[in-house]
């Protein structure tokens, strides 16, 4: 028997309707229910901004009376599937709670009023869940068998939860269309046009349905694939992500080329970036030395969004690092990077351009370098993979910078409470920060240390994981709270005889 999914709010979250008898493979005849071994895993997620998606549709199946997970884009960059969730997988916990006998409004309230909070979920396969129902077996958090994967950090500042994009279109099933009274060239699927497809021909002129409206364009191209996204000024079009690029029609091309602003490349297949005049955001999910080799100033020489999606262990080329730091790109406002080292960097010229840096992985000694030949940045976004205790060298020139916005974030390495105070002697003018890290000494003394250093903070958000025993903490978060106005959301949201969490809420 089907069963069907109603969309609920923004975060697509459905409610399942169905017999009682329904069987589980109903949600999707794919899913494998021979269990071998426990498959369960704690997946963490950090947006970058509250309103952020993670990339997953949260599902609630009534006859059987479980959540479950679908990602909304099986992508590399997805959030969620970065994090390690996977199709079909039945959610347990949430944030330490179990929600398995929450109803899916009860679920999705707890999942909406923390989004700025890390998102803790305990999920496993279908086949372990129907294992451990079947044998009465208890989920708990403290389970040998669990997985603690990587926490992932969001890469992006955009509300969307990936850089690729996130629709799909097959060979001849598509329509190049260019809008009347504009030079917007678009693919659309061959069902939005409003024309039977074997009376719609090239040059015809056709209603298309596009955002629940119908509009007028003629179209150009039909029966092609290319995995170009395009966006000319406000218009936003997305085409497949399917590696065809070598067989897309040069005629075709010379003719999108031109309306090319964004290009991602999720594919080994060498793409020639100088034939996009107009190029400006390039997002690469793939490591490909050839195309490494093309991110220069003479051949994309407007770039003004340069992303790489390849993880916080992959160190990008010096040269790419010293065009991007140094003005190579006068025009460069935001770039997502991955691992860098600066060690062997120290003079940089500046990029007065850049306004917002996100780097996946490097050292707090980095900071004041990136700093300094940022004078105009606004948003720095770090994460701290490796402290090595390298004292921070506090130069008087960069004691003024104008950074608005500080996002600090560890894993598992201390951000102790001098290399804090180190970067944030640089910075007295942040007005938002965002702390995440491991701290072995007293919260009072650091919040007293930000207070002082901070005298234009509006907005604070953490996640620590406080490790001192129970008696050496304090019990009354009162005096905490009075530090600052910005600390009053500080709260103790787990807790043992070995450390607890405190986070904002």
């Amino acid at each position: 028997m089907a069963v069907a999914l109603i969309p609920l709010r923004w975060e697509a979250l459905a409610y399942a309707f169905g017999a009682v008898a329904a069987s589980l493979a109903a949600l999707d005849e794919s899913i494998n229910l021979a269990y071998t071994n426990d498959d369960i895993r704690l997946c963490i997620m950090q947006r970058a901004i509250p309103q952020q998606k993670i990339g997953v549709s949260l599902l609630y199946f009534a006859p059987k009376q479980f959540h479950y997970v679908k990602l909304t884009a099986d992508l590399p960059s997805s959030l969620a599937r970065r994090a390690g969730l996977k199709n079909y997988d039945r959610i347990i916990f949430l944030n330490g709670l179990n929600i398995e006998n929450d109803t899916h409004n009860k679920f999705y309230s707890r999942f909406d009023t923390t989004r700025h909070l890390p998102i803790q979920m305990l999920v496993c396969s279908p086949a372990t869940y129907t294992y451990y129902k079947t044998n009465k077996k208890q989920f708990h958090i403290n389970l040998p068998t669990i997985q603690h994967l990587t926490p992932v950090f969001a890469t992006s500042t955009s509300e969307s939860h990936t850089e690729i994009p996130a629709v799909s279109v097959d060979n001849d099933s598509f329509y190049a269309v260019r809008w009347e009274n504009s030079d917007i060239v678009s693919t659309v699927s061959q069902s939005a046009v409003f024309k039977s497809p074997e009376f719609t021909h090239v040059n015809d002129i056709c209603y298309i349905e596009t955002k629940g409206q119908y509009r007028k364009g003629q179209i150009i191209a039909k029966g092609l694939f290319l995995w170009i996204n395009i966006i000319q000024k406000e218009f936003h079009s997305f085409s497949g992500s399917r590696s065809d690029y070598n067989k897309v029609d040069p005629l075709l091309m010379n003719l999108y080329a031109p309306f090319v602003t964004r290009l991602i490349i999720p594919t080994n297949i060498y793409c020639d970036f100088k034939q996009f005049p107009n190029l400006h955001e390039l997002v690469l999910c793939i490591e490909n030395s050839k195309q490494f080799s093309q991110i220069q100033p003479d051949v994309i020489p407007n770039l003004t969004h340069l992303s790489f999606m390849l993880g916080s262990k992959f160190t990008l080329p010096m040269e790419l690092i010293w065009n991007v730091f140094s003005n190579g790109f006068s025009s460069l406002r935001q770039v997502n990077l991955s691992h860098i080292d600066v060690s062997l960097c120290r003079s940089w010229p500046t990029s007065p351009s850049l306004q917002f840096v996100s780097i996946l992985s490097c050292k707090p000694m980095d900071i004041p370098v990136i700093l300094a030949s940022c004078p105009c940045l606004q948003h720095l976004q770090v994460h701290i993979s490796l402290n090595d205790n390298d004292d921070i060298i506090i130069s008087s020139l960069l004691l003024n910078h104008p950074l608005r916005r500080l996002t600090l974030w560890s894993d598992y390495t201390e951000l102790t409470s001098d290399v804090i105070d180190s970067i944030l002697t640089y910075t007295p003018n942040i007005e938002c920060f965002y702390l995440q890290t491991i701290y072995s000494m007293s919260l009072i003394d650091l919040a007293h240390g930000l207070a002082n250093r901070l005298n234009y903070l509006s907005q604070f958000d953490c996640y620590i994981t406080e490790m001192l025993a129970r008696n050496c903490r304090i019990n009354n978060l009162t005096d905490l709270h009075q530090i600052h106005p910005c600390f009053y959301r500080i709260q103790v949201i787990e807790e043992n005889d070995d450390f607890r969490i405190l986070a904002t809420k």
